[in-house]
């Protein structure tokens, strides 16, 4: 029998690319992924920016809101009326303020044009004298009038949007209060049932990092309220003393202003200064710009490093990367939320890839002896300190007894696979995690 010879295999020839050429496209293709998808993420948010908006408000209030209402559930309120009760007294105490500030402006608002206007008068004199001439000014008069007469269409129709941008707003405000009253009331539960589709070990990291991202947000707005205060305060008192107009309504401007961080409050006080100026004169203007900066100084060197420095723990130039990607993509809501949205990031990110980031308090241990944090008691060693441990979570443990169930997890390690679950060191996340969990209802149920 003869054997016909095998065919000889060519090999294909294919070209050596160098290893930088190969790695530069792996990553090349793999930003590409990523960059599609934040870009379709973000034109989602973008179409639903009615809902968005209003969500991430409600954050925001609702941590700022926080400890009233856990005030007045410790008065023995019910807590669907201690949330009502909460959000009634922010809409009173912001609807008095704009109320007051209506007011103010109604009554200063004729000797503020009076001033502007004797203001003008001496600019137009001073111009006369660098020689810009009568003829020049009217010159410049009439082309802003022809300007205005010739849009005067598309004015029309800007203030036709704005009514309906009233609607949007209002609507906003109304979706804002009904979700912060849930924050408010059963923000737990919530998040509970946002954690439900996990289990286990992507659970647990979940879990820690949420909690930790609302420590971070409820410490960055809680300082910035303070800040802003200071700002608003302080600011106001200067212009009530210089005599300047519309000292309540500056004031407010500064405080709210403030909420953006290194651009907000100047923006805010170089409007005052502008005010200042146009009708104190440059004394006044310089006064007020001096003490300005005298603030912002403080600001940066001693407020928030002591108030919101533990919080953010970002350098300034993050902060105004931060800012400036913030606004582009959402205007004022993008500039008001892009610090505490980075914050929240570098914080969280590590405990989601469990790491733990240097320098902070963490769940040391966790995985040894299931002992963990809480962004509500600091610490959880997975039993209710009032009541022991919970034979439903764990069925070793004896319900009369008040030790804690994890106590002897380092006996567990020492014992090796024969205990547990066979794993090294014998210990199990799952019910490590669990046992959390389950304290955490206990608390919040009671």
């Amino acid at each position: 029998m003869s054997v016909e010879p095998r065919a000889r295999r060519v090999p294909r020839w294919q070209p050596e690319l160098p290893r930088l050429l190969l790695l530069a496209g792996g990553w090349a293709w793999r930003l590409l992924a990523v960059g599609v998808a934040v870009y379709a993420a973000v034109r989602i948010l973008a179409m639903l920016w009615l809902v968005v908006v209003p969500v991430v408000l409600a954050v925001l209030l609702a941590s700022l809101l926080r400890p009233v209402s856990r005030l007045l559930q410790r008065a023995r309120l019910p807590g669907p009326l201690a949330a009502l009760v909460t959000l009634l007294l922010a809409v009173v105490v912001l609807g008095g303020i704009g109320f007051l500030v209506q007011q103010r402006v109604a009554a200063q608002l004729p000797t503020l044009v009076d001033q502007l206007v004797r203001t003008v008068r001496g600019l137009r004199s001073l111009l006369d004298r660098f020689g810009a001439g009568q003829f020049q000014l009217d010159q410049l008069q009439n082309q802003v009038i022809t300007w205005l007469q010739s849009n005067r269409d598309q004015l029309v129709n800007v203030l036709q949007t704005g009514a309906g941008w009233l609607v949007d707003i209002g609507t906003m405000l109304l979706l804002t209060l009904f979700v912060c009253f849930f924050f408010l009331y059963d923000g737990e539960r919530v998040w509970r049932a946002l954690l439900l589709p996990f289990h286990g070990r992507p659970r647990e990291r979940l879990d820690d990092a949420g909690h930790t991202a609302w420590s971070v947000v409820t410490g960055y707005v809680h300082g910035t309220a303070v800040i802003a205060t200071i700002h608003g305060v302080v600011i106001g008192t200067v212009i009530w003393l210089l005599g300047v107009p519309l000292p309540v309504v500056l004031g407010v401007l500064v405080f709210l202003g403030s909420f953006i961080p290194l651009v907000g409050a100047l923006v805010a006080g170089g409007i005052a200064v502008l005010v200042a100026l146009g009708t104190q004169g440059w004394v006044a203007a310089l006064i007020l710009l001096a003490v300005l900066v005298a603030e912002n100084q403080l600001e940066g060197h001693v407020l928030q490093p002591l108030i919101v420095g533990r919080y953010v723990r970002l350098h300034p130039l993050l902060i105004g990367i931060a800012l400036t990607i913030g606004t582009v993509l959402a205007g004022v809501v993008g500039a008001l939320v892009s610090v505490p949205t980075a914050a929240v990031l570098r914080h969280t990110v590590p405990r989601l890839l469990g790491h733990a980031p240097a320098g902070e308090e963490e769940r040391s241990g966790d995985e040894a002896s299931g002992t963990g944090t809480d962004s509500d008691t600091d610490t959880d060693t997975g039993a209710d300190p009032d009541t022991g441990p919970d034979p439903d979570t764990d069925p070793g443990a004896d319900p009369d007894s008040g030790s804690d169930p994890d106590a002897a997890a380092p006996d567990r390690d020492r014992a090796g696979p024969e205990r547990g679950n066979g794993r090294a060191g014998g210990t199990d996340p799952e019910r490590v995690g669990a046992r959390r969990i389950a304290a955490r209802d206990r608390r919040t149920g009671s």
